[in-house]
């Protein structure tokens, strides 16, 4: 097969940008161990020398090292979410939306372990010892925790991803995936509004989807061809130019025609496709 110089620069820039990517979670990385390193020698310093002069009790001190824990895993969050929003156009949305998602539970699942050793207390502790206390407090984030778990196995194990054409049978309309994140998943109707849900709704059954092909694999032209509409009392003639997600544009001599692809599908627009001549098959 002989290669064109399209394929070859295409190669290159595809070589290029993961080069790209790989330098970004590199630099990522470094910085991250600096930073928490830094701290780290920093509260240790700050300790041994300032902290007797200014009287500060032991308290006092586990107070700022949890603030600095919780601050540098915001500042780690925040960054790695820079740098996936800088390289979502060069990768899958799904395969980006798992990173940031796995990225969040792991960082606030090592932070929370940090305050724990910080505060020695022991994790059995808590779980043997809880009482009353551990039950209430399990009880409010249940909820929280059901969202992010669903999210987890949406992202992972759900058919649809991402950027799919759904159908929610509860509503009775059409939609793509635009966004699951740790807690809910955006939907992005056809009507142009969003479609906010828990994830453990739709883990549960409760919200109920079916994925489907994009709209524009079941109109009955592709872009190019000759078609006649009839909408009501108004007929439209004129070539197919753009086919998007949710409408088709067609010329009309000097106009653009614009309409839904919803309505095509549900009858509402009737078609009738030409042939290259002019005349109907």
């Amino acid at each position: 097969m002989e290669l064109t110089y399209e394929s070859i620069m295409n190669d290159k820039k595809l070589d290029s940008s993961k080069k790209s990517n790989k330098a970004e979670f590199k630099a990522l990385i470094i910085k991250t161990i600096i930073l928490i390193a830094a701290v780290r020698i920093g509260i240790a310093l700050f300790e041994i020398f300032f902290a007797p002069n200014l009287g500060l009790r032991q308290n006092h001190i586990l107070i700022g090292e949890t603030m600095a824990t919780i601050i540098v895993s915001f500042v780690v969050i925040s960054s790695i979410r820079g740098v996936l929003k800088r390289i979502s156009t060069k990768m899958p949305a799904h395969f980006v939306a798992n990173i940031s998602f796995f990225s969040i539970v792991i960082i606030s699942l090592v932070a929370s372990l940090l305050l724990l050793y910080i505060w020695g207390v022991q994790p059995q502790t808590i779980l043997v010892g809880g009482g009353v206390a551990a039950i209430v407090l399990g009880v409010g984030v249940s909820t929280i925790v059901g969202n992010i778990l669903s999210g987890a196995l949406m992202l992972t194990t759900f058919p649809a991803k991402i950027g799919d054409s759904i159908y929610i049978i509860n509503d009775n309309v059409h939609g793509t995936i635009e966004e699951i994140s740790t807690l809910y998943t955006k939907i992005h109707l056809d009507s142009g509004m969003e479609y906010i849900v828990p994830n453990s709704a739709i883990i549960q059954g409760t919200i109920r989807l079916l994925k489907q092909g994009p709209l524009r694999t079941l109109l009955p032209y592709v872009e190019g061809d000759r078609i006649e509409l009839s909408n009501g009392s108004e007929k439209f003639s004129g070539v197919v130019t753009t086919i998007t997600s949710r409408f088709t544009t067609i010329l009309d001599g000097d106009d653009e025609i614009i309409i839904a692809n919803r309505s095509i599908l549900e009858g509402t627009s009737i078609i009738i496709k030409k042939s290259k001549t002019g005349t109907t098959p």
